[in-house]
Formats: C-alpha cells, sequence, structure tokens
C-alpha cells in the first residue's frame, strides 16, 4: 500500500497543540505497522518546514527535518510535466480554493496511481479522487 502524506499530517504530528495530533500519531503508528509505503512531494516538505516553523518553532521545523531524513518517507519531486498537470488542475476547479502544493499533491497522487493520503484538508476530499483516504470523519475538528 501506498500512502501519500501531506503538509496537514505533518503539522499534526509535529505540533502537539494542533487538532489532530492525537489522531495524526495514532494513524503514523498504524501506517508503520502495516509497512505501506510513505510518500510526500518536495512541495508539501517546503510547505511543511515554513508552517511549523510559523506555527511550532525554528527548532521544531530543523527537528522534523532532522527526523524526517531518517523516516524512510520518500519524497517525489515536482516535474515539470506534473507542475503543467497541477496548473490544469488549478485553472480547471476555479469553485474551490484549493492551494497550487494541493494541485502538485493531486497530480502526483493520480500519476503515481498511489493508493492513499494522510491528509486532514477536505480539499483531498472534494478533489475527484476514487480511492480511500485516511482522514478524519467528517464533523471532526
Amino acid at each position: 500500500m501506498k500512502i501519500f502524506l501531506d503538509t496537514g499530517a505533518f503539522l499534526a504530528l509535529a505540533d502537539e497543540d494542533d487538532d489532530y495530533h492525537t489522531a495524526a500519531k495514532s494513524i503514523y503508528t498504524e501506517l508503520l505497522q502495516s509497512k505501506a509505503q510513505l510518500l510526500t512531494s518536495n512541495f508539501v516538505l517546503s510547505e511543511t518546514y515554513t508552517l511549523i516553523r510559523s506555527k511550532v518553532s525554528h527548532q521544531a521545523a530543523v527537528d522534523f527535518m532532522r527526523r524526517l531524513d531518517q523516516s524512510g518517507i520518500k519524497a517525489l519531486h515536482v516535474s515539470e510535466a506534473i507542475e503543467r498537470t497541477a496548473k490544469a488542475i488549478f485553472v480547471r476547479y476555479n469553485d474551490k480554493d484549493f492551494s497550487f502544493v494541493d494541485c502538485t499533491s493531486f497530480a502526483l497522487i493520480d500519476h503515481h496511481k498511489l493508493d492513499q493520503a494522510f491528509a486532514f484538508d477536505a480539499h483531498f476530499r472534494q478533489y475527484r479522487f476514487k480511492r480511500t483516504l485516511v482522514i478524519p470523519p467528517t464533523g471532526s475538528p
């Protein structure tokens, strides 16, 4: 099983004050035990480092970087072709407030035919995925 990790999942793992921290720790532990292949993107990591620095601290962002380097999570790189696909998604879904990073994630997930996403971002639900997503039920914080 291949799982794509989004910024919200990483932030929830790094920030003990995050509303999803407990759920994220539980889900992450299950994913590790299941031996799932964990993937993310260089764009998600860029966004994550900045968000952890902003919401927690610079040291927390540095600690996250170091732990990530040893975690076995593979970062997919957004190529020019993926970026073009992401731009098309961004343009097409003008009724949604998808970030461009979200669009690159959607393009990567589709391109690599990934099984699931570990995300607390409702945009992953809004985008037309037929795959199961690892996110809290509707109505959860």
